[in-house]
């Protein structure tokens, strides 16, 4: 009998309250337009075709806040706590004829500034796939590429893409330290046209301040036979991490993750540990699996999404995670491991 894999101890938590060091200055899901946001002609519309995408725990819904291109959208905020770090976190939506960076059609840029400073532009292109679209997304990021989502599809040059910007690395841990904070949003460029034509949308807005002396790190290593973990955001007390696995085989039916507090050894043996023995050929363990949570990712054909519970009062905590995939017939133990990420725990 071949032996048993990994032990399993099932661990539910809930959370509640904030990270001590990190505030939420402005958070919406644009179920109505906020106070704070100046939205010129954009107003809140039905988000048809891209609901339900977005990463475990936000994802797109109800209403978000759709704009013509060329019309900026203003956040203003005031009186915020003291604190040297923004972080910017929403769902992004292209949406029909974007042309990209190209000459002819022209070109549409998402381009966002912060205190008047440009922090953000790049070109998004859903028309064809021919046109240079300069925004390359991280791991995790893009949701959906040239799908018809509702709008003023279906076919030709009127397709859709949806981004999960919060999960790009660029807008987490932003350099600010001033009590106000002005963010303008808009796709510029000499392509822009009517809403019938072309637009964006934003939806799930959460920006938060805190201080880099308590922000924590996620840190990739080792090595995979088949899925890549990564873990978008600042890891923080009392915040859910946002966890997402992709390259999972096609016949994944069920996905999970392990957390270790050590990435030296496992029951008196070296790691990283060899699984071959138990029927996993080619995959590696990386840390001690002290918990292994059977909690199913949200997943969405060969990637998985999942929000980890953090519980409070952990500052300063290292422990390592490790995900998994249950798929037949991918080896004799049926399961792909990815790579290991170091998380510390920032306040």
């Amino acid at each position: 009998m071949r032996p048993s894999l990994l032990g399993c101890v099932v661990l539910f938590v809930s959370l509640a309250g904030t990270a001590a060091g990190q505030t939420v200055v402005l958070a919406t899901d644009f179920s109505s337009v906020p106070a704070a946001v100046a939205p010129g002609s954009a107003a809140l519309e039905g988000v048809q075709g891209f609901a339900g995408l977005g990463p475990a725990g936000s994802q797109f819904g109800g209403t978000f806040l759709r704009s013509a291109t060329g019309n900026p959208v203003t956040i203003s905020l005031t009186n915020l706590p003291p604190h040297d770090a923004i972080s910017i976190d929403f769902l992004f939506a292209a949406i029909d004829s974007l042309d990209g960076t190209g000459a002819f059609p022209s070109g549409d840029f998402f381009a966002i500034t912060i205190d008047g400073n440009t922090f953000f532009r790049e070109s998004f292109a859903n028309a064809t796939t021919s046109q240079i679209q300069s925004y390359v997304p991280p791991p995790g990021v893009e949701l959906a590429r040239f799908q018809d989502l509702g709008f003023s599809g279906p076919g030709g040059f009127y397709t859709d893409s949806a981004y999960w910007l919060g999960g790009d690395p660029t807008f987490q841990a932003i350099g600010h330290s001033a009590s106000t904070l002005t963010i303008t949003m808009v796709i510029e460029g000499p392509g822009i046209q009517p809403l019938s034509d072309e637009s964006w949308a934003i939806d799930n807005l959460t920006i938060s301040t805190f201080s880099s002396a308590s922000v924590g790190s996620a840190t990739a290593y080792g090595t995979s036979c088949g899925p890549s973990l990564s873990v978008f955001g600042t890891p923080t007390t009392s915040q859910p991490l946002s966890l997402f696995v992709g390259d999972l085989p096609g016949n994944t039916v069920l996905t999970g993750y392990m957390i270790g507090l050590s990435d030296q050894s496992v029951n008196g043996m070296p790691l990283p540990l060899s699984l071959d023995p138990y029927g996993a050929l080619g995959c590696v363990l990386l840390q001690d699996a002290a918990i292994t949570l059977v909690m199913p990712l949200l997943l969405q054909g060969t990637a998985g999404t999942a929000a980890l519970p953090v519980p409070g009062a952990m500052a300063g905590l290292t422990f390592f995670l490790q995900a998994w995939g249950l798929a037949a017939g991918v080896n004799p133990a049926d399961r792909v491991f990815s790579n290991g990420v170091r998380i510390v725990l920032g306040s």
